[in-house]
């Protein structure tokens, strides 16, 4: 056999492994979307969002926007929901925290609410990054109006 054949064979094999591998991983349904909007939550561990409804049902969203989004929907049904703190990566109370709503900074999803335990924090990062600092309230009430 020629160098030609075996480099193509080569490639035609590495190809159809590489195929396997990315349909395999999509069959054992091992990449967890956002209810929301689709996309792969695991490339978002730093801004994790779980909604939890008054049935005990749990939704992976990738942020707090799409979090929100699915607080909005649920209305009576929702129960609660848990944040990524952006400094510690622990989870929450989302409804505890503090947002800075618009920052220069896009960690999931465009215009963003990015989540902090303290106030104190989510200020030191609105001082260097911009934004409006809001409760969970208000994040809420601004993104029921970006919605319409």
């Amino acid at each position: 056999m020629n160098s030609k054949i075996r480099k193509n064979i080569f490639r035609l094999t590495f190809c159809s492994l590489c195929l396997f591998a990315i349909v395999s991983l999509s069959w054992s349904g091992e990449v967890k979307r956002c209810i929301v909007c689709g996309m792969d939550v695991s490339k978002y561990p730093h801004t994790k969002y779980v909604v939890t409804t008054t049935e005990g049902k749990e939704f992976d969203t990738c942020g707090v926007q799409c979090g929100l989004t699915l607080h909005l929907r649920f209305k009576e049904k929702f129960k609660s929901a848990t944040a990524s703190d952006l400094l510690s990566n622990r989870s929450f109370d989302a409804q505890k925290g503090f947002y800075v709503y618009k920052s220069t900074v896009i960690t999931d999803m465009a215009p963003g609410f990015i989540s902090f335990v303290t106030r104190a924090n989510a200020e030191k990062f609105q001082k260097g990054f911009g934004g409006k600092v809001v409760t969970y309230q208000e994040a809420l009430e601004i993104w029921k109006e970006q919605m319409k």
